[in-house]
């Protein structure tokens, strides 16, 4: 009885360790995945819906997520001001995040701050090409994302220039600085490599999102001749194509190039096309690179129409019907020799036939960027 007993007892206690085994092991299974997440932040100046800016680099942060589930994302939105802009990042670094984008090219400073004070965490700046010294200076942790996104202009620039009747073409953008000029002058530039003879205005309007402003805008400057209006805002573009369409309704066809993000479905009869800078794919690789330590220290990513093909601007079945075929012919040889590198797209910081000040796309030698 006292043998029996006993053997009752030593499998009790073989069975209660067994249990803890189990349960050891699946704590410890679980825990390898909560370990191995990565954890990314996402900061940009509009939304995740407002097709445009904001939501192309979403797109490209949510197909990074969904082909490794390792990967969860964070995003804030509507974010403009700088002090906002780090105290954020500073929230997100404190939390532990591997990966912080800052999608805004104009918050260096809150960038170099939240670099600067967590080490450990990576931080990305885009799109922003620094000088040489500026970026030797800086935070071991800290990346500099270049994107070409001037070089969907120049394609957008060029089509805008065979589809307007008077030889005069226009650009709205939400604000001044270099991401942003080189834009409409590169718009510009592509213009001219169609018509070099072209005329060109461009406006600051100082808002990313009012509608009522970029509106008033718009129609000014279609009343004043402009054919095709490049819109380098985010969901200040419905303003515009708001006023395209009353243009329209009186009798006038006028037309809107959307930026970053593919717009024609908001109104095929007045989106001529879209200058798709790359954002999705730009932030899709960004995140699994940074995750699989292909970036080093000090690094400068360098996105452009060679190594990106999501820039471009698309030729839309209903446009290709208004094109002779002439014209038809010379965009898409336009296209093939820059991806050929027979027409070279200057930017703003190499040599002095480049895109970066207001008024350089009127200025650049067409000869010396291969346009004849």
């Amino acid at each position: 009885m006292f043998k029996k007993l006993t053997i009752m007892i030593s499998n009790q206690l073989s069975f209660s360790k067994l249990k803890s085994l189990i349960l050891l092991s699946t704590i410890l299974f679980y825990s390898s995945f909560a370990m191995a997440e990565y954890k990314v932040a996402l900061m940009y100046p509009g939304t995740s819906k407002d097709l445009s800016w904001s939501n192309a680099v979403f797109d490209g942060a949510m197909s990074a997520k969904s082909s490794d589930t390792d990967i969860s994302i964070e995003t804030v939105e509507l974010l403009n001001d700088p002090q906002t802009f780090e105290q954020q990042g500073v929230a997100f670094a404190a939390q532990g995040y591997d990966l912080i984008i800052m999608a805004h090219g104009a918050m260096v400073d809150p960038a170099i701050t939240v670099a600067s004070n967590f080490p450990n965490t990576k931080i990305a700046l885009f799109p922003h090409h620094p000088g040489k010294e500026t970026a030797a200076a800086q935070p071991n942790n800290l990346y500099w994302v270049d994107i070409a996104q001037h070089n969907a202009n120049f394609f957008a620039g060029a089509l805008a220039a065979l589809m307007s009747e008077n030889g005069n073409v226009g650009s709205l953008n939400g604000f001044e600085f270099p991401a942003l000029t080189r834009q409409a002058e590169t718009f510009h530039l592509g213009a001219r490599c169609i018509n070099p003879d072209i005329k060109f205005s461009g406006q600051y309007i100082n808002t990313w999102t009012d509608t009522a402003i970029s509106k008033a805008a718009a129609l000014a400057m279609y009343g004043n001749g402009v054919d095709v209006i490049l819109s380098a805002t985010d969901s200040a573009v419905y303003g515009i194509i708001q006023a395209a369409a009353e243009m329209k309704q009186n009798g006038k066809q006028k037309w809107v190039v959307p930026s970053y993000y593919e717009s024609q479905l908001l109104n095929p009869e007045v989106v001529l096309t879209s200058a798709i800078h790359g954002l999705s794919y730009a932030t899709e690789t960004l995140i699994k690179d940074a995750k699989a330590g292909k970036i080093g220290d000090k690094a400068f990513v360098d996105f452009n129409v060679l190594n990106n093909p999501e820039i471009s601007a698309p030729l839309y079945d209903n446009i290709k019907g208004m094109l002779s075929a002439d014209k038809l012919q010379a965009y898409e040889d336009l296209v093939a020799k820059v991806k050929a590198g027979s027409i070279t797209i200057p930017d703003e910081t190499a040599g002095n036939n480049t895109v970066g000040s207001v008024g350089s796309g009127g200025s650049v030698i067409l000869s010396l960027i291969g346009c004849n």
